[in-house]
């Protein structure tokens, strides 16, 4: 076991979690371009202006626009594309949208916001607000110009909070087959995914020329 793996498991272990000792280490990560991880990100802000913001205070032609002209489409999954063109009042998804929240917080700390939590609690509305308003662009601007004035997170930092995730991941997933593997208190499905969430933008931030739906999140 490399001792950043050592470090990772001491960290599961003090917050109530036990990963299997024996999970690979040699897992080849690259990160992707930040323009990429950007995308992601503002895909993900999209989405959730055109549910959670009523067309009176935000009109449809604007959001799509934004996704129009930063490609944002490149972005998205097929069920997401579908989603910008069903009615912004459909409250199915917009009581499945808080999952997105899980996947932007990853993202939106690599570019200056706080670290992701391993509580599993889920985000709040007002964390999501300030991601919207503080750690992404506006409607008018282009995130190619975004980005390039945003600082990074460095990428060994991402490999060592990837694989944090990844032994959280792997906890819960026990947890969910009946292992006594996490805190008391957690609830293996509804905080396990939460954890899930977040580790899947980790790793796909390091899994370079990997679709989002194509990003192993084996354990």
């Amino acid at each position: 076991m490399t001792e950043s793996r050592l470090q990772t498991i001491n960290t599961c272990n003090t917050a109530g979690f036990s990963p299997a000792k024996s999970l690979p280490t040699d897992w080849n990560r690259n990160l992707r371009p930040s323009i990429e991880i950007a995308g992601r990100l503002h895909a993900i802000k999209a989405l959730v202006l055109w549910l959670m913001v009523p067309s009176d205070n935000l009109p449809s032609e604007k959001v799509l626009s934004f996704v129009s002209k930063n490609e944002l489409k490149n972005f998205m999954t097929e069920d997401e594309r579908i989603i910008l063109s069903s009615s912004r009042d459909d409250e199915n998804l917009r009581n499945a949208i808080g999952w997105k929240f899980e996947n932007a917080w990853p993202l939106a700390w690599y570019f200056g916001y706080k670290e992701p939590e391993i509580t599993g609690q889920m985000m709040s509305g007002e964390q999501m607000q300030e991601i919207l308003i503080n750690y992404t662009c506006s409607l008018d601007t282009t995130i190619t110009e975004w980005t390039l004035n945003q600082e990074k997170i460095p990428e060994d930092v991402i490999v060592k909070k990837e694989d944090l995730f990844y032994c959280l991941h792997n906890a819960v997933r026990s947890a969910q087959l009946g292992g006594n593997t996490v805190p008391e208190g957690f609830d293996p499905m509804g905080n396990g995914g939460v954890i899930h969430e977040r580790r899947h933008s980790l790793t796909w931030m390091l899994s370079k020329d990997i679709t989002w739906e194509e990003t192993d999140l084996s354990t």
